[in-house]
């Protein structure tokens, strides 16, 4: 019995240090070697999910660098501005997209489900503390087993090769070259079916937690909200959207570009720009930048003069 004891204790012990060794230390190597660089002179930054992502041509914004990732919710967002802020003193002022959908409790399948999390999970699992973790396994226990398992692949080889270089997967200005027209006869599609009813507490107390470590880095943060579609389905949640903002982040400078002025082809679908929108918006919004929009009282007030302009002309 004694044998059988000790032999017990012997595997659990090999067992928990193999554990330790191929998992946490991989992680921690990973953590402490990362690089998130970007260029000095990006003086702005972006974050978002695809709206931003495909809204926002930084090439035609000096100073300014749009880190939108396609699908993120603000879970992975956090990881990664932790990183990004850290690195790059640079940085002065940070942007958040803060649109309709992101309210929306289909953030939380972003968040824990396998599809998303499977992808996003093992970029940024090095980088999140225990309660970000223990988040992920309460609401989806069964496969984050399978996406840690991916991570500690992705982080053995990034160790193999010495390569901790994450500059080239955090996001950025995504050119969209097709276009669709004529909405009106419902040629342009809304994203999915959607029920506005149930919100992610989730997705919106990541933001805040950004919104608050930006803030303890001595950023400059505002919301955002990308050029949308009038028809743009999830619009109709824009009371709660409107609420959720007053209640919870009243003290934040929201940057409202919802009502910008675009065509149909200007439109991928209700939710995203194409290139040519894109370049319409991006070319306003440095025009807006250079007449001082960061620095006036009453920014929104600014956007909507201008918005009124460009509608009529």
């Amino acid at each position: 019995m004694d044998k059988f004891l000790k032999n017990t204790g012997l595997f659990i012990a090999v067992t928990a240090s193999l554990l330790f060794l191929i998992v946490f230390v991989p992680n921690y190597i990973v953590d402490k070697k990362s690089r998130f660089s970007i260029q000095h002179n990006n003086k702005i930054v972006l974050f978002g999910h695809s709206h931003p992502e495909c809204a926002f041509n930084d090439s035609l914004i000096p100073n300014f660098k749009n880190l939108s990732h396609s699908a993120e919710p603000y879970f992975y967002t956090y990881q990664k501005v932790k990183k990004i802020i850290s690195q790059n003193p640079q940085i002065e002022t940070v942007l958040i997209e803060f649109s309709n959908n992101q309210i929306n409790e289909k953030m939380n399948d972003w968040t824990w489900g396998y599809k998303y999390m499977s992808s996003m999970f093992p970029q940024y699992s090095s980088f999140m503390d225990k309660s970000d973790i223990d988040l992920l396994i309460k609401n989806n226990p069964k496969d984050f087993m399978n996406c840690m398992s991916i991570s500690t692949r992705k982080n053995l080889v990034r160790l193999l090769t010495w390569n901790y270089n994450f500059s080239d997967a955090i996001g950025g200005y995504l050119r969209v070259e097709s276009h669709q027209s004529n909405a009106g006869s419902g040629v342009l599609t809304n994203e999915t079916a959607v029920n506005n009813a149930n919100l992610s507490t989730v997705n919106i107390d990541y933001l805040e937690k950004i919104i608050a470590y930006c803030h303890a880095c001595h950023k400059k943060v505002y919301l955002v909200r990308s050029p949308q579609h009038k028809n743009y389905e999830y619009l109709k949640n824009e009371k709660d959207f409107m609420r959720i903002k007053k209640e919870r982040f009243a003290d934040i400078d929201f940057l409202d570009f919802n009502n910008f002025p675009l065509n149909d082809d200007d439109f991928l679908d209700y939710g995203h720009l194409n290139y040519k929108g894109a370049a319409k918006f991006s070319k306003w919004f440095n025009k807006m930048l250079n007449s001082g929009l960061l620095v006036n009282k009453n920014k929104q007030a600014l956007i909507d003069h201008n918005i009124s302009r460009a509608a009529s002309m």
